[in-house]
Order: C-alpha cells, then sequence, then structure tokens
C-alpha cells in the first residue's frame, strides 16, 4: 500500500500555528507583493473567495473586517513543511516529499489493518507538535492514494483508506475526469468529446484505446486506476538539486544599495541553509538584479554577474562575501531596482570534495563548520531567521574580496 499525508489549507495552517487568533476566521495568503489569492481558509472559501483572485476584488471584505489576508511567509511554511515531513517518517519505512504539503508514505510490509491507525498517529502528531492538520489516504496506487486523501478531505475525514477495485469505483463514478491526477483542463476536453466523464468512466474504457488516444502517461494512469502501480517519483525526492536560487520583487523600485546589500545577504544565508540541509557544497555562485519592467529604466541594463569559489563550501560567510563581491560590481548607482537574486550552482556532496593539492581542511575550517551545523540546529528547532548574520541589518561598506575568477556582464562599478 501506499500513503499520501496532505496538510490542509497549508500556508493558511502555517499562519494559525505561529498565530493562534487566526483560528476558525476566514483567512487567505497572498502571493509576492501581495498580488492574488495563494491559500484560502475554509471559511474564506465559504465566502466564495476563488484560488489565484485577484487582491484587489477581495479588498472590500479586507476594509470591512470580514476576511484577513496575510502576506506570504515562505521561509516560515518551508521550515514548518521541513519538521511535518519528519513527522511522517516517524511512522513509515521510507517517505517521499512530493511537494511542500505532500508526501507519499512506502506502506511496505505493514499489515493493511493497522494502517487506520498509523494515519490517527500521522494527524495527532502533526496536531500536536505543530499545530498542523494533515489528511491521509491510503491505496495500492499513488494516482488511488491522491483520490483518497481528497475524498477523505471533502468528507472531513482524518484518514481514507481504498483496498481495491471494489473500493474504488464508487468514489470514481463521483469524480469528474478534470479531477484525475495530470489531468489538465485540455485533456479534460478530449475526453469530454469521447464521452468520458468522470474518472470511473476512464477507468472503464478499453486499454488499447487509452494507449492509442494518451499515449503512455495516460495508460500509466489507467492502470493505476486499476491497482497496477507505475508512476516512479524517485526524482522528486533527490537530495541534490543542480542549482539553488532565492529571488524577491520588492514592494516598490529601489536604488538605495544598502538595502539591496541586506537583500543579498537574506538570499544567499537562506541559499545556504538549503544547501547544507542537502549536505551538499556548491563551486559557484551569482548574483542578479532586475528593473521594474512596467518602469523601463532608459539604460536597460540587467546586471548580473557570478564568480566561481576558490573551493567548494557551504560556509554562509564565505558565500555571502562571494555574493557582495559581485553586487559590488554590477550595482549600478541612480538606477531604481525592483528585483534581485541569488543562486548557487556546481553543487557536489559535502564529503568526498577534492581540495587544492597544497590544501589541508586546518582546525578554523572545522570550527566553521561546526558553527554553522549549531546555527541551523538552533534556526531549525526554534524558527526561522533567528540567528544570521548581521550584515543583512546593518549598513555595511563596499569592501572589495580578492581571490575570485569573475564572469560579469555588467560594467564594473568605480569607486
Amino acid at each position: 500500500m501506499i500513503g499520501l499525508a496532505d496538510c490542509n489549507n497549508f500556508f493558511v495552517s502555517c499562519e494559525r500555528s505561529v498565530d493562534r487568533s487566526l483560528e476558525g476566521k476566514a483567512v487567505v495568503v497572498l502571493s509576492n507583493n501581495d498580488g492574488c489569492v495563494v491559500a484560502r481558509s475554509n471559511e474564506s472559501k465559504r465566502m466564495g473567495v476563488r484560488m489565484g483572485q485577484p487582491a484587489f476584488e477581495i479588498r472590500d471584505m479586507i476594509a470591512k473586517g470580514e476576511l484577513i489576508a496575510l502576506s506570504g511567509n515562505h521561509l516560515l511554511y518551508r521550515d514548518i513543511s521541513l519538521r511535518v515531513h519528519d513527522i511522517f517518517r516517524r511512522f513509515v519505512p521510507s517517505a517521499l516529499d512530493y511537494s511542500i504539503d505532500e508526501s507519499f508514505l512506502d506502506m511496505t510490509g505493514i499489515p493493511v489493518d493497522v494502517l487506520p491507525s498509523i494515519g490517527e498517529a500521522i494527524y495527532k502528531t502533526c496536531w500536536d507538535e505543530m499545530h498542523i492538520p494533515v489528511t491521509i489516504g491510503f491505496a495500492p496506487t499513488k494516482t488511488l492514494a491522491k483520490i483518497a486523501t481528497e475524498t477523505a478531505k471533502k468528507s472531513g475525514e482524518r484518514v481514507s483508506i481504498i483496498y481495491g477495485e471494489e473500493d474504488a469505483m464508487p468514489i470514481l463514478d463521483k469524480m469528474n475526469i478534470s479531477d484525475l491526477w495530470g489531468v489538465g483542463r485540455r485533456l479534460s476536453k478530449k475526453l469530454y468529446q469521447n464521452g468520458v466523464y468522470t474518472i470511473g468512466d476512464f477507468a472503464r474504457c478499453n486499454s488499447g484505446w487509452v494507449r492509442q488516444s494518451l499515449g503512455v502517461t495516460g495508460e500509466r494512469s489507467w492502470l493505476e486506476l486499476h491497482c497496477r502501480p507505475c508512476i516512479e517519483l524517485e526524482h522528486v525526492d533527490r537530495l541534490l538539486q543542480d542549482s539553488i536560487s532565492e529571488s524577491r520583487t520588492f514592494p516598490e523600485d529601489i536604488d538605495d544599495y544598502d538595502y539591496i546589500r541586506a537583500r543579498i545577504v537574506i538570499y544567499t544565508s537562506d541559499c545556504a541553509r538549503k544547501l547544507r540541509a542537502m549536505q551538499g557544497v556548491a563551486g559557484s555562485i551569482g548574483v542578479y538584479l532586475r528593473t521594474n519592467p512596467f518602469h523601463p529604466h532608459p539604460s536597460g541594463c540587467k546586471p548580473e554577474g557570478a564568480v566561481r569559489l576558490p573551493h567548494p563550501t557551504n560556509d554562509t560567510i564565505q558565500l555571502t562575501e562571494a555574493a557582495l563581491h559581485i553586487l559590488d560590481n554590477i550595482y549600478l548607482d541612480g538606477v531604481p531596482f525592483k528585483r534581485a537574486g541569488v543562486w548557487i550552482g556546481d553543487i557536489s556532496q559535502d564529503f568526498g570534495v577534492a581540495g587544492s593539492l597544497f590544501q589541508e581542511e586546518d582546525e578554523h575550517e572545522i570550527l566553521i563548520r561546526r558553527f554553522m551545523q549549531t546555527i541551523d540546529r538552533i534556526n531549525n528547532t526554534v524558527g526561522s531567521r533567528n540567528i544570521g548574520l548581521a550584515s543583512r541589518i546593518v549598513k555595511g561598506h563596499r569592501g572589495h574580496n580578492d581571490g575570485y575568477s569573475s564572469s560579469f556582464q555588467a560594467p564594473s562599478r568605480k569607486k
């Protein structure tokens, strides 16, 4: 059996976990720059608020106090996500993190009759420790597990189990084909034209027609509905990423160097923390700045730069020094910027990295490594951004650092 644990209204639940006064109230979370709705509480759904609805359409409800709108705090959501996924792993042989609020649970070797109690235990632990409500569905395949979870959410259940095809068909007959995992709007229209309106209709289709009309992907979904697992997602849970990036759009156009410098420090620190979490080290780092596309600057500049690090590292201090070195070379006085970002690349495993032939890891390097690990443990225990570099809030001078081979795509700044 496969389980799917899905956090309910995740962004809103995260906000309620740190502010219990939001419980029972109509709450929405807005996207970057508060442009549109990206998460809704059940109360706001009942008020008719739509996912993706522009914020200006609900401003009257907000002004009247009928609806609470919050700016997204994605660092908080990521921290809570990591802790909730760790809870999932306490109860199962292995778990596959599918998204920030979903995880597939491998139940291999676990008797079917204990699945309800395991699901209830997962729910209770997530609620008691993190105040995050979770719905868990169990089924023979990933597709059916998602259907079991969605069914449980709609019925208000905590745990739902689909044991086989006989259990599945009555549920599938009630679900629109557009609700099937992997079926989008365009494919739904094609299936409607062929008389396939429900997931149950699709399950009853001839397998040959499915393969001919929808290809291998469609056939896999069909097989999964018949309790034959064939969708693999190992790539989702890969420990090492090829690169990591952090970027944000500013509330307004900014030409203040110190403000942008502080943002770059924060973004670099976030990248470094992610890098250490995946037990990796980076060999290169880049920084870029962007002007407002709706208020284009006459220069039309898109300054960016990158450096190769002297040796692979996940040290926040070294990465930040490199990022600020780049910023000093690409920053243009008098140009208002709307967005900034940092990326790190050439990522490899933290162990087995070959350093310089004449370089040995000295006591200082060991202490720095332990120091970073300690900072991560404190922040992961208490919450996001409790301890960080002072340069993210203190104005600093524009000092240059040597030792980087640079590839800049903007004129160097003259001091």
